[in-house]
């Protein structure tokens, strides 16, 4: 899909803000609200908008530890199964199949240290886990928005 530069102030007014409404983006874009909506819903259909979340703070819900652990599959062993395997642990907030010494790279959120240990332990046993390297998070000073490759300044709607 290609994108013009209504289409691009779409997107940079949703990424900031998720829960802009089609009211806010006309007037700030100044396009009639159906025809935000009419261009916001082919964002969606083609893909490019895949959904809307509430951000929400994990040590509020008590997940107050984060840690990437990099997982190398055994030898031989199909990666499609052990990415299942893998997407089975509700711990893990992110997967990302990657270059280097590990094959994966797991974001994983858990409430404290021991709860991580558990949760190495059962990584560690699933089928087609050879190794895995954890790195422990000791503060997190910036998680941003998806940086989008345009440079145009939001105006205050």
């Amino acid at each position: 899909m290609s994108f013009d530069a209504i289409d691009m102030r779409i997107l940079s007014i949703l990424r900031e803000d998720g829960r802009a409404t089609h009211a806010a983006m006309a007037k700030a874009i100044g396009l009639s609200a159906p025809a935000i909506g009419e261009r916001v819903r082919k964002l969606e259909s083609a893909g490019v908008i895949r959904g809307y979340r509430a951000v929400i703070d994990p040590e509020a819900v008590g997940l107050g530890i984060c840690a990437f652990v990099a997982v190398s599959p055994q030898p031989r062993k199909h990666a499609a199964d052990l990415v299942e395997r893998l997407l089975g642990l509700p711990e893990i907030s992110e997967l990302h199949a990657v270059a280097g010494t590990y094959a994966f790279v797991a974001k994983v959120f858990v409430s404290d240290t021991p709860a991580l240990d558990r949760f190495l332990d059962r990584l560690f046993m699933l089928e087609g886990v050879e190794r895995t390297e954890t790195t422990m998070v000791l503060r997190t000073n910036a998680e941003r928005p998806l940086h989008l490759p345009w440079n145009e300044p939001l105006e205050e709607a």
